[in-house]
C-alpha cells in the first residue's frame, strides 16, 4: 500500500499512523505525504486543521517515542535502529549542548537535520514537556508548510518542476548554514575528543 492509499483508506487515522512512522523511524517522507494531504483537502476530502493535527500529533509521538528510547538506553538504541551513524549522532549532540532548545526547534524544520533532533535531547534529558511542545509546534509549521504546496499546486511532479529549484536555494542556504556549524572547528576538535576512533580515522586519511 502507497502513502495516497494509506489516506484515501483510512482517512486522518492513517495521517496520524504514518507520521508515527516518520517521526521514530523517518519514513515515509512527510513532504510527499503532506502535499498529497493539502491535494486532497483542495478536492475537500479531508479538513486541513483536523489534517495538519493528525499529523503533528503522530509526528511528535513518534518523536517522543524516540526521545525515550535513546534516554532509557543511550546512543547506541539510536545506532540500532540502522538509520544514525554515531558520528553524525555525536555532532548533532555537540552542537545542541552549545545552541540550546532553539536548536530543536529550528533543527526540527530543516529536512537534512529534524530526524536526528529526538536523539541529542534524549541524551541530555531535556524536560519532557518542553520536548513534546517543540516537536509538536515545529511539526505543525513543517505541515502546514507542504500542506500548502499541494493545496494551491496539485500532487504532480509538476510541483517540483515548477517550485522544487525556489524550494531547494532556500533550503541550500539554511542547511549550508547549519552545516557550518556541525563542521565547525570547534564541534571537530570535540567530536575527535569524544570518537578516538574517528580521530585514527583522520590520520590515516591524511596520511
Amino acid at each position: 500500500m502507497d502513502i495516497e492509499t494509506i489516506i484515501l483508506g483510512f482517512s486522518y487515522l492513517g495521517i496520524f499512523g504514518l507520521m508515527i512512522s516518520n517521526g521514530l523511524f523517518s519514513f515515509p517522507s512527510s513532504q510527499i505525504l503532506y502535499i498529497l494531504v493539502g491535494y486532497l483537502i483542495s478536492t475537500n476530502y479531508l479538513g486541513l486543521i483536523p489534517a495538519s493535527i493528525a499529523g503533528a500529533l503522530g509526528n511528535t509521538i513518534g518523536n517522543v517515542l524516540l526521545y525515550e528510547g535513546v534516554r532509557a538506553r543511550g546512543v547506541l538504541y539510536a545506532v540500532k535502529l540502522g538509520m544514525f551513524r554515531e558520528k553524525d549522532i555525536k555532532r548533532v549532540e555537540i552542537v545542541f549542548r552549545k545552541k540550546g532548545l532553539w536548536f530543536l526547534f529550528v533543527g526540527k524544520l530543516l529536512p537534512a537535520i529534524k530526524v536526528f533532533i529526538p536523539i541529542p535531547a534524549g541524551l541530555a534529558r531535556v524536560h519532557r514537556g518542553k520536548f513534546a511542545a517543540l516537536m509538536f509546534a515545529s511539526s505543525w509549521i513543517w505541515s502546514l508548510g507542504f500542506i500548502s504546496i499541494g493545496y494551491f499546486f496539485g500532487k504532480s511532479t509538476q510541483v517540483w518542476k515548477s517550485y522544487g529549484v525556489i524550494l531547494a536555494l532556500v533550503a541550500f542556504v539554511i542547511l549550508f548554514i547549519f552545516y557550518r556549524m556541525l563542521n565547525s572547528k570547534e564541534v571537530t576538535e570535540e567530536l575527535l575528543h569524544d570518537l578516538p576512533n574517528e580521530k585514527k580515522h583522520v590520520h590515516a586519511k591524511g596520511r
